[in-house]
């Protein structure tokens, strides 16, 4: 689409040709050279807006679809230009008994109009998520197609959930597959059908986290019903997708025997139609991000231990032993992980 033209409408940036309007999410980072988001070297788009609600999320960043602001407090140095500039007072100037001034940032007030970024000089405040065309991401991406082609990479869409802007989705998948790049998708398979449907003839890899086998858990905590997910797991098998599964386990979430029991039960249907299943141990370092957002005090899991890998152990035999090609942490590492990990 060489016709296209960025117009701003009230619902946020989209893209016009003649014939059609696609909705542009907000893009949070284009990561190169990733190592754990597919296979061989990868550059990774994370697109901003998930309809789940995780509460470990790794990636607060992406769940909210509108830009925010990050606020690194260390880096302050009280000038007061934020101040000035603030049109709801969420930024403002006191004076101590030393006449020393000190910067207040209630977010309550923020309403993220973002021109406090401009007016920082000590770079204290940063605008997440980017407004990006799809001619700048190709062209970020093709870049490194060298690399690509050597590893056996390409390109992943993660987020976030890429599915909530199926046309984008689509659009871009296609003109990746004109630049004969391998292309992954990391999503939860939340949506309807149809949408998933078709991307099928473009997307060469489809990376799917289960959270947990808990109908009730899923909807209370996730936020959505789980059997959406499944049948669209099975539906995929049906086209002859080709599928990796992630299992992020969490502490206090999905990590007992009964989960675990769960995992086993429902993905041996699928072992003879699945490359592989991660097994993704929880870790904090998302922690900062949370208080980055100004949402630190909403984080559940502040102070919660990453998971060993050890303790996975009984989940990575377990799926071993029906039949599934098995990584803790990712496909780096995958000859590691058989030789050490499984074989103890």
């Amino acid at each position: 689409m060489n016709d296209l033209t960025i117009q701003k409408i009230k619902s946020g940036p989209f893209y016009e040709s003649s014939k059609e309007q696609i909705r542009i999410p907000l893009i949070t980072e284009i990561q190169r050279y990733c190592l754990q988001d597919g296979p061989g070297i990868r550059t990774t788009v994370f697109i901003k807006g998930c309809p789940l609600k995780c509460p470990w999320c790794h990636n607060p960043e992406t769940q909210n679809p509108k830009r925010e602001l990050y606020f690194y407090p260390e880096k302050c140095t009280g000038c007061g230009r934020c101040a000035e500039v603030c049109p709801t007072n969420a930024s403002s100037i006191s004076l101590g008994p030393d006449k020393a001034s000190t910067l207040n940032f209630e977010r309550s007030k923020c309403i993220a109009c973002l021109k406090c970024v401009d007016a920082c000089l000590s770079q204290a405040r940063g605008i997440v998520g980017q407004v990006l065309s799809i001619d700048e991401i190709i062209q970020e991406a093709v870049a490194d197609k060298p690399f690509y082609e050597n590893s056996g990479g390409g390109v992943t869409l993660s987020g976030g959930e890429p599915l909530l802007f199926p046309e984008f989705t689509l659009e871009i998948s296609k003109r990746f597959k004109k630049e004969l790049i391998h292309v992954a998708i990391e999503t939860s398979c939340f949506a309807e059908w149809r949408k998933i449907k078709s991307l099928l003839p473009y997307i060469d890899l489809f990376i799917v986290d289960i959270k947990t086998l808990n109908p009730e858990k899923h909807k209370t905590v996730i936020g959505c019903p789980l059997d959406i997910i499944l049948k669209n797991i099975e539906k995929l098998i049906e086209n002859h997708a080709n599928i990796r599964i992630h299992l992020p386990i969490i502490p206090g979430f999905n990590n007992t025997e009964k989960d675990y029991e769960a995992y086993f039960k429902c993905l041996s249907k699928f072992s003879k139609n699945l490359l592989g299943v991660d097994i993704l141990p929880f870790h904090c370092y998302a922690q900062n991000k949370y208080i980055l957002l100004g949402r630190g005090d909403t984080y559940q899991f502040a102070g919660v231990e990453d998971l060993p890998q050890k303790e996975l152990l009984p989940l990575a035999r377990g799926l071993k032993q029906i039949g599934i090609d098995v990584t803790i942490g990712g496909l780096v590492g995958l000859g590691d992980i058989k030789r050490r990990n499984l074989s103890t």
